[in-house]
């Protein structure tokens, strides 16, 4: 079985080509950090980005409690055997006061429950039974079983969060528990989505001879919207670009970046360098070691960065991912993470040139080794059905081809909803 690095500066597609992280790093740079902070209520936090340091107020958990429904047990510090009878004195569950324990004694307690004062043991319901007014055990217990001690998970003034972390549900379960009612957090980023091209139609409309409806910016305003981005539809144009230097100029004054889709590469009836030009941005053409979504242009305008990503879905998908998710942690002045994936192997098999790192629509699969992934169909960037089939994609190195059965891929799943 093979296994091929996931990264390689090495590229067989001739010079002048850029790595994934080199463009990433070029894209980021023309980012304007977002100063503005908002502070919302905790449950509608998610998706934002933190601007404050989150330091425990409590201890958690906040007092010594059962883990487990059963019996609070008074060891005295010691051991106490299988078949040890002890008497049990009242009952104690979740929310209640509990008093003090004799030595020796047992009390009927339940999960979440405070440990009585002398209580050092919890034994779980299942290892001991009744017998009239007594307690009979079934295995040996020792002091600290199944007891959650105060300030086990989190003491108090501990660090707990650091701005820059991206908010999810799980950080909303963290300050709701420490009592935290509102946060502070970065001001959503506003992003403008263009597309452009003679060829595209809207939905609606009909579609004459050679033409297109537009998906891509129906589907980078749901990849945008998904992120938690502040979106703004910045419409269709043709290939003039003169009238796309007027729209940027338009949006780049209102949003913090601007994407367009179309006239990203560098043939005749490419605009989207001609049209940063007019517009008087600063601009470079970005060709990356990357399929799809090689030619990208990056740049800025004022203070909003733009992003010209190529018109095929798949490639303005793979580079949104990449070169979006570079920029906007830039913005909201959090790290960018790499995607890294999870080697898996394949149960099919890919031919390719070698030269530029491939993501290929796959889906998980079951092969006569295990779980592996299924590359889906011969590839290509405007081809939508291998996505919708697709759990993911499937990062293939630079350099390695023909992919054969069983060899190792990364696989990125889709089941975080395409997060940048």
């Amino acid at each position: 079985m093979n296994v091929h690095s996931p990264i390689s500066d090495l590229c067989a597609e001739g010079p002048g080509l850029i790595t994934i992280e080199e463009a990433c790093a070029a894209a980021a740079a023309y980012a304007m950090p977002i100063s503005a902070v908002d502070e919302v209520p905790v449950r509608e936090a998610v998706g934002r980005t933190l601007a404050e340091e989150i330091v425990a107020r409590l201890a958690m958990p906040l007092f010594d409690q059962s883990a487990m429904d059963g019996y609070a047990v008074a060891l005295g510090g010691g051991m106490m055997p299988a078949g040890a009878r002890l008497p049990v004195e009242g009952r104690v569950a979740a929310g209640d006061t509990a008093g003090v324990l004799p030595d020796g004694a047992a009390t009927r307690i339940f999960t979440g429950a405070p440990l009585p004062a002398s209580a050092d043991a919890v034994l779980m319901q299942e290892h001991g039974w009744r017998d009239g007014d007594h307690l009979v055990l079934s295995r040996m217990l020792r002091p600290g079983d199944n007891i959650r001690h105060q300030g086990e998970d989190i003491t108090q003034g501990e660090l707990l969060l650091n701005p820059g972390e991206r908010l999810d549900a799980r950080h909303v379960a963290l300050l709701a528990a420490q009592g935290r009612e509102t946060v502070r957090v970065r001001r959503r980023s506003r992003v403008g989505v263009v597309s452009t091209g003679n060829e595209i139609r809207q939905p609606g409309t009909p579609l004459g001879d050679a033409a297109i409806y537009d998906s891509n910016r129906p589907m980078l305003i749901a990849l945008a919207e998904q992120a938690g981005l502040a979106v703004v539809d910045g419409g269709w144009m043709q290939d003039d670009p003169v009238e796309i230097a007027t729209v940027l100029s338009r949006l780049m004054a209102q949003c913090d970046l601007v994407v367009t889709t179309g006239g990203a590469s560098v043939g005749e009836e490419d605009y989207s360098a001609a049209a940063m030009k007019a517009a008087g941005a600063r601009f470079e053409t970005l060709k990356i070691a990357l399929k799809p979504g090689k030619p990208a242009v990056v740049g800025q305008l004022g203070a909003c960065a733009y992003l010209g990503l190529p018109g095929n879905p798949v490639s303005a998908l793979v580079s949104w991912l990449f070169l979006g998710g570079a920029v906007v942690a830039s913005m909201e002045q959090r790290r960018f993470r790499r995607r890294l994936g999870c080697p898996m192997p394949t149960t099919s098999q890919f031919q390719r040139r070698p030269g530029r790192t491939e993501f290929v629509p796959a889906r998980l699969a079951l092969g006569d080794a295990g779980p592996g992934v299924e590359i889906l169909g011969r590839g290509g960037s405007a081809r939508l059905r291998p996505l919708v089939l697709a759990d993911g994609l499937a990062e293939i190195a630079p350099l390695h081809a023909p992919v054969e059965l069983g060899d190792r891929v990364l696989f990125h799943p889709f089941r975080n909803g395409f997060a940048i």
